[in-house]
């Protein structure tokens, strides 16, 4: 691991604009950064995140990953999709729970010691509450994800996925088909078979950019929690509330 050095502004100006820095003034995120170490990672490396040693605070700055639990048999659950800008706190997990860090593409990893994070965490107070709304963030994505896996249909599930990256028409798939299934928990094939239920309603993947012959289409499988991310949700020109009846 690397050390960012003061002078590397391209760093800073990254961390500035992360919510974990929300209300800090410059001099503290200067502060903070002195601290920050940098690696690389190759597409297809693993971070183990269970070992006091891998204890830390990681921001990923470049790349993709995703969290993953493995099995004895080596069969693999998706958690969560980690992307540019994301945060992830290993050392608020258990050391029962075995996780790791798989990069799907070549990734560069900013990360922040325990120690280093308590010490600001006692004498910051906007860092400390950015810290725990960022803790907070993760228990209501995870609880999502629960919601989605148990309560949703394989169609519901793909439906839901496409729609939350497709915020303001703008999707488009930067993984797998068989990794977005095993984050939905269905199988590939079941996957291929919501895929061509949605095609009749004019929802489509097309050199990996989701597409719809009718602008409403992908609305009918919004939550509060993606509509959170859209321009319109709530607004009059909001599709969802004129199709969806109201409980």
């Amino acid at each position: 691991m690397s050390a960012i050095s003061k002078n590397e502004s391209r760093y800073l100006d990254f961390l500035e604009n992360l919510p974990l820095f929300k209300g800090l003034k410059k001099e503290e995120i200067n502060q903070i950064a002195s601290n920050i170490v940098l690696k690389i990672y190759r597409k297809g490396e693993i971070l183990p995140l269970a070992s006091e040693s891998q204890s830390r605070l990681y921001i990923l700055y470049k790349g993709q990953s995703k969290l993953v639990k493995i099995n004895d048999r080596g069969e693999e659950l998706i958690l969560r999709f980690i992307k540019q800008r994301d945060v992830l706190s290993s050392m608020h997990f258990s050391s029962l729970f075995d996780t790791c860090l798989e990069f799907i593409e070549d990734a560069s990893l900013l990360s922040l010691s325990e120690e280093a994070v308590n010490k600001y965490i006692a004498i910051n107070h906007s860092f400390a509450s950015n810290i725990i709304t960022m803790l907070s963030d993760n228990i209501q994505l995870l609880m999502t994800n629960a919601e989605i896996w148990r309560l949703k249909t394989a169609k519901e599930k793909v439906g839901w996925y496409l729609n939350s990256i497709n915020i303001n028409n703008l999707g488009r798939l930067t993984v797998s088909k068989s990794a977005i299934a095993s984050f939905l928990g269905i199988t590939p094939e079941s996957f291929s078979r919501a895929l061509k239920k949605l095609g009749k309603e004019g929802i489509k993947i097309e050199n990996k950019q989701v597409r719809q012959s009718k602008n409403s289409g992908l609305c009918f499988y919004c939550d509060k929690i993606v509509g959170a991310k859209c321009d319109l949700y709530g607004s009059g020109k909001c599709q969802i509330a004129f199709q969806k009846p109201k409980l």
